[in-house]
């Protein structure tokens, strides 16, 4: 199986008595975002995303762009965000997760078994594998918003 996370797109610096979880994205955010929907090698199954309001507007581009459902979950807000989190979610081959970093970073790093995967606002990193378990994957790519421009251009 193959699982897509993506860190939402580039958003509007927080303001003063302005709630961290009401950024959006900025314009060059959205931008990036359907550079990168234009990249991804498959086409996702489905979309999970945080209910944070730039995650939700990222996951909302891609899943227009491919017609595929979006489900706002829980499950991938940053203090909830983990591995035994995305278990409870119902995961199937092209499953694309939208989230935050630190926390979809470390997800990604604990599947594939260590390291210190990073990823820029808006990259999208692939793992394949069987089960959704500490060490069992494999990272097949990672694409950032400025690949993603150079392959779509």
């Amino acid at each position: 199986m193959l699982l897509l996370f993506m860190r939402h797109g580039k958003a509007e610096e927080k303001k003063p008595g302005m709630k961290d979880e009401n950024r959006r994205l900025t314009d060059e955010g959205r931008q990036d975002v359907e550079f990168i929907a234009r990249a991804l090698p498959v086409k996702p199954s489905v979309v999970y995303s945080s209910p944070l309001t730039r995650a939700r507007e990222t996951a909302e581009i891609i899943a227009r762009l491919y017609g595929v459902d979006l489900k706002i979950v829980d499950e991938l807000t940053p203090s909830k965000a983990s591995l035994n989190s995305i278990r409870k979610l119902e995961l199937v081959d092209n499953t694309l997760l939208v989230g935050h970093a630190p926390s979809i970073e470390n997800i990604v790093s604990e599947i594939i078994g260590g390291g210190n995967v990073k990823l820029k606002a808006g990259a999208v990193a692939g793992v394949e594998l069987e089960e959704v378990d500490k060490g069992k994957g494999k990272l097949v790519f990672l694409i950032t918003p400025q690949i993603a421009r150079i392959l779509v251009g």
